[in-house]
C-alpha cells in the first residue's frame, strides 16, 4: 500500500440519474466520473441507487400498480459482472480516481441497494448491499448479507467506507466503522420530498431535511469523518418518467437541493445547492484534521 495521501480533492455528486434507463446510467455516470477527474479529485462519491435511479414510484403505488415500472427497473438494473461495469471500472482508471457508486445489482432472482467501491486501477476492492431495504422498498429489494458490514477499507486516501439511507443511522452500523478507524465516509441517499410535504402520520425522517441536515452531520460529528452526502435530483420529465398512471404529476423542485457535505466536527462546507443546480460538490479533504477530531 502507498503512503496515504494527507490532503486531496473529492466530490460528491447531486445530479439527475438515467431514469429506467441502463445505457444512458452508465453515460452519466462516466461523465460525472470524467469531469471530477478533470477537476483533479482523487475520490468521487456517488448517491444510492444511483443506475438506474431511486425507485419513489414504489412509495405511491400498491404492488399491482408497481409491476410494469418494476418490470422496466430490473430490467435496467447492473449485474455486477457485466460489460457496463467494466465502462464504469475502465473510467476510473482512466482518470486515476476512486468511486464509491451505489446501484440496483441484478443478481440471479433478485435485485439488491448495491455499492462498491472501486480504485483508481479499477478494481473493485469492496461490495456490499444494504443489509435491510427500507419500509416500501421491500418490494423491490432483497436482504443483504453479514458481510455487508464491511463497508470501509484501507485506501492511499485514507480509511474510506460507505452507507445506504438509513444505515447511516443505524447505530451498530456507524459504531462497527467508527471502530475500524473510518476516515472520510459517503452518505448516499436517493431522492427524498421537502419537508414541506411532510403530513401526519408520516415521520420526519422521511423528508430531505432530516437526513442532509440532522443525520448527516450527526454521523460526521460522532465519527469524526470527512462525510460526503450525494444526492439524487429529478426534473419535470423524470417526474413524468416516475409517476405511474393516474398518479398526479409534483413539482419536482420538493425534491432538489439537498447534496451536502460536512468535515468531522459536523461543519458545512459547501454552499447548499440551488434546487436546480445539477454537478459536483466539491471538498479539500485533510485526513490530519480528522485526527484532531478523533483525539478531541
Amino acid at each position: 500500500m502507498a503512503p496515504v495521501l494527507k490532503k486531496y480533492k473529492a466530490a460528491a455528486v447531486n445530479a439527475e440519474p438515467g431514469w429506467f434507463d441502463l445505457q444512458e446510467s452508465v453515460r452519466r455516470t462516466i461523465h460525472w466520473i470524467d469531469e471530477a477527474g478533470k477537476a483533479g479529485c482523487k475520490f468521487i462519491a456517488f448517491p444510492e441507487l444511483w443506475i438506474p435511479g431511486y425507485p419513489y414510484w414504489a412509495w405511491k403505488v400498491n404492488y399491482q400498480e408497481s409491476l410494469p415500472l418494476l418490470k422496466r427497473y430490473r430490467e435496467n438494473s447492473l449485474p455486477s459482472d457485466s460489460d457496463e461495469m467494466r465502462q464504469i471500472r475502465n473510467a476510473a482508471r482512466a482518470n486515476k480516481i476512486y468511486v464509491s457508486l451505489g446501484y440496483s445489482e441484478v443478481d440471479l432472482a433478485s435485485l439488491y441497494t448495491t455499492q462498491v467501491m472501486i480504485s483508481p486501477s479499477g478494481d473493485i476492492l469492496n461490495h456490499r448491499r444494504k443489509i435491510r431495504a427500507t419500509h416500501v422498498e421491500r418490494l423491490v429489494f432483497g436482504d443483504g448479507t453479514g458481510d455487508t458490514t464491511e463497508s470501509v477499507i484501507q485506501t492511499d486516501i485514507g480509511r474510506v467506507g460507505h452507507l445506504n439511507c438509513w444505515e447511516n443511522m443505524n447505530p451498530f452500523m456507524k459504531a462497527y466503522a467508527a471502530s475500524l478507524g473510518e476516515q472520510v465516509h459517503v452518505a448516499a441517499w436517493p431522492l427524498y420530498p421537502g419537508k414541506e410535504t411532510l403530513k401526519y402520520p408520516d415521520p420526519f425522517t422521511n423528508v430531505a431535511e432530516a437526513n442532509c441536515d440532522l443525520v448527516t452531520p450527526a454521523y460526521a460529528i460522532e465519527t469524526g469523518t470527512f462525510t460526503l452526502a450525494p444526492w439524487q435530483t429529478i426534473t419535470a420529465e423524470g417526474i413524468k418518467l416516475n409517476t405511474p398512471p393516474g398518479k398526479e404529476l409534483e413539482d419536482p423542485h420538493i425534491y432538489n437541493g439537498h447534496g451536502r457535505i460536512f468535515g468531522p466536527d459536523g461543519q458545512n462546507l459547501v454552499p447548499h445547492p440551488d434546487k436546480d443546480f445539477e454537478g459536483l460538490l466539491f471538498v479539500d479533504v485533510s485526513i490530519y484534521r480528522n485526527r484532531i477530531q478523533a483525539n478531541s
